[in-house]
């Protein structure tokens, strides 16, 4: 009976609670419920006290876990049950450890979301504190702008106040209220202002229309000009017989000087200046323009004559390509051809060139052709001369133009050029020195007529160039030029007549000269420069009184058996420089080095004025005469009192017009 109470109760128990949890699932998920309740019970509950309850609940489970181990090791039979009920226990017991451990991951989702609603609150307030700032720096930028804005009226320059005063009307400038009131004084200057501009662009109208009436009048008068050239042109081929028969050729001096307009601007200067000389002194310079014309113009008209420095090609020379051979040879073949074209333009001349012929006595001529070298920058000569005259076998080359015409000047030789850049630009294209390209001679006196200037390595030179350049340069280098020739020529007829062994007769000379001598010149032929540094005095080599620009001649005197030979060096500027003798006394005439020296002094030194070959060989051969003479090598003709004096047993070489001619010392 009582089983049968149990089983209905509990029958009764089950279907009650079925029931209810029938209804209660009714009124919603019961996850969710859970799930809320736990939430709600998690945030209630102290963490503190769930971490000591966890902490009890873990030492529970290792004393019920150890209790279990040591029943199991003993054999009593009683204790499956309390195993059993331990097992129970400590099931619980996780089970509580699993319901800690949910209430942590409750508290720790809702301490995240707390943080991250945290973080969101501040984002949005960060954000709208930097849009505040933006908008306070915008508002500055604003403040700034208004601040630094200017109106366009202080832009226009305004009359003084001063002056605006005393210029503006009355109603204008109203005293009164201006001079107290800044704003509207400004107003009224302003107003001023554009009342002074409208007068003036009507006065600008006014001119401008007067301009149109003048520009239409010049128009008419340039139409009647224009239709007068042709009727001129007719006139002036009409009057070319006439101009022929009156000797005018102004058709030829036109078209002349239309030609010289293409010239270089050097050229052109060097044009000009010869012309006016040729007008002023001499109408027999012949002055011409020669070229082709078309060349010059296209040359004229290219832009930038000088090459640029910056050339990629020497950079590529140093870079080494693995490349096929033909391939290679053709690319270096290719470099050389530009190399040669650059070569040929750095040398490249203008078409168009100034010649001067300039008309000595005699039918002498020299003709001088002027060069300009485009990229170089100067001016180089050409020249020849044409003359009658013979200057006999022992003349050499002393008619050649450019023996004529070396050293016109101290120093000024033509071998190197005067521009101090031709040196490098040479070098770069490995050129070598101007003198062998066969371009003419750039003589600093050619670019002085040119009106080029250059600086001179060497300040003597320098200062020469500044003295020169102070005068006329083109009437002083003309008449250097007619004087060089002048005395190159008469320099071969003096040569002529010592080839055939004829002296001159000196009198009335300012440094006398005996007639009667019996020295005879024996030989007097032409030597070279090697040959004279060989046998010349080694002191006068090595001073640089003589040097290989020099013309060098030999000249044999004999007495008897006695010889003396002289070796004579003529510089390019011979007379006024006299010529340099060196001698030597044949080997079977005892004579000392003082000896020598003081002929050699006698000759070369001794003169009031630069004496002339000739003299200078008279003089010799009585110096020569006095030494045989005094020595007592030859028979006394001379009359002299002492025949030695002093230290150095000095000669009387020094010759006296007294009576018949006397010898003394000096």
């Amino acid at each position: 009976m009582g089983k049968e109470n149990d089983t209905d109760n509990s029958k009764k128990r089950r279907k009650s609670i079925s029931t209810s949890t029938i209804t209660w699932l009714k009124d919603g998920d019961m996850y969710k419920t859970i799930i809320t309740n736990e939430e709600k019970e998690a945030l209630d509950r102290s963490p503190e006290s769930d971490s000591q309850c966890f902490l009890t609940t873990c030492e529970n489970i290792r004393k019920a876990m150890s209790k279990i181990a040591k029943l199991k090791a003993s054999s009593d039979p009683n204790a499956e049950d309390e195993v059993h009920e331990l097992q129970i226990q400590t099931s619980l017991a996780f089970i509580e450890l699993k319901k800690l451990n949910r209430m942590e991951k409750f508290r720790t989702k809702f301490a995240r979301d707390s943080l991250v609603t945290a973080k969101s609150s501040v984002d949005s307030k960060h954000l709208h504190l930097q849009n505040l700032l933006y908008e306070v720096m915008h508002l500055k930028k604003e403040v700034i702008k208004c601040l630094q804005f200017k109106s366009k009226d202080e832009l226009i320059q305004l009359v003084s106040e001063e002056e605006f005063y005393k210029e503006a009307p009355e109603s204008i400038c109203r005293p009164e209220i201006t001079k107290i009131n800044p704003h509207q004084l400004r107003l009224a200057r302003l107003e001023w202002e554009l009342t002074q501009r409208k007068q003036l662009a009507a006065l600008c109208d006014e001119l401008t229309e007067s301009k149109k009436a003048v520009t239409v009048d010049m128009e008419s008068k340039q139409t009647r000009l224009d239709n007068l050239a042709p009727q001129l042109l007719t006139i002036l081929e009409a009057s070319k017989p006439l101009q022929e028969s009156l000797g005018l050729p102004l058709d030829k001096v036109r078209q002349e000087h239309q030609k010289a307009a293409l010239l270089a601007s050097p050229l052109y200067v060097l044009y000009a200046k010869a012309t006016a000389y040729r007008d002023a002194y001499d109408n027999t310079l012949i002055i011409k323009v020669e070229g082709d014309e078309d060349e010059a113009k296209r040359t004229n008209n290219q832009d930038g004559l000088q090459e640029s420095d910056s050339d990629p090609e020497t950079q590529l020379e140093n870079i080494v390509e693995e490349t096929p051979v033909h391939k290679k040879r053709h690319h270096r073949l290719s470099r050389e051809a530009r190399q040669e074209e650059k070569r040929l333009k750095l040398l490249q001349r203008h078409p168009l060139n100034v010649t001067l012929v300039i008309s000595l006595k005699n039918e002498t001529k020299l003709t001088l052709q002027f060069f300009y070298m485009i990229h170089l920058k100067v001016v180089t000569v050409e020249s020849k001369l044409e003359t009658d005259v013979s200057g006999g076998i022992s003349a050499g080359d002393m008619l050649v133009s450019e023996s004529v015409l070396r050293e016109l000047y101290p120093n000024d030789l033509g071998i190197e050029s005067p521009n101090p850049a031709n040196h490098y630009q040479l070098a770069r294209h490995n050129l070598g020195l101007f003198s062998t390209l066969g371009l003419g001679i750039p003589y600093r006196w050619a670019q002085r007529m040119a009106g080029l200037h250059f600086i001179s390595a060497n300040p003597h030179d320098q200062k020469l160039t500044v003295q020169e350049s102070t005068q006329d340069s083109v009437v002083s280098v003309l008449k250097e030029i007619k004087r060089r020739v002048k005395a190159r020529l008469e320099l071969c007829r003096e040569i002529r007549r010592l080839e055939s062994g004829n002296l001159p007769i000196f009198v009335n000379t300012i440094d006398p000269l005996p007639q009667k001598i019996t020295t005879i010149l024996h030989k007097f032929t032409t030597m070279t420069w090697k040959n004279y540094a060989n046998y010349a005095n080694v002191p006068i080599c090595r001073e640089g009184l003589v040097s290989a620009v020099d013309i060098f001649y030999e000249a044999v005197l004999r007495r008897g058996s006695s010889e003396l030979i002289a070796r004579i060096a003529i510089k390019p500027d011979y007379p006024k420089v006299a010529a340099l003798f060196s001698i030597s006394i044949s080997p079977m005439v005892p004579a000392s080095a003082d000896i020598l020296r003081d002929i050699e002094r006698e000759v070369n030194v001794m003169w009031t004025k630069p004496p002339t070959i000739s003299a200078q060989l008279q003089r010799l051969r009585a110096c020569f005469d006095i030494y045989l003479e005094t020595e007592s090598m030859a028979p006394k003709e001379k009359i002299f009192f002492h025949p030695v004096k002093g230290r150095t047993r000095a000669r009387p070489y020094k010759y006296l017009t007294l009576g018949g001619g006397i010898f003394t010392h000096r």
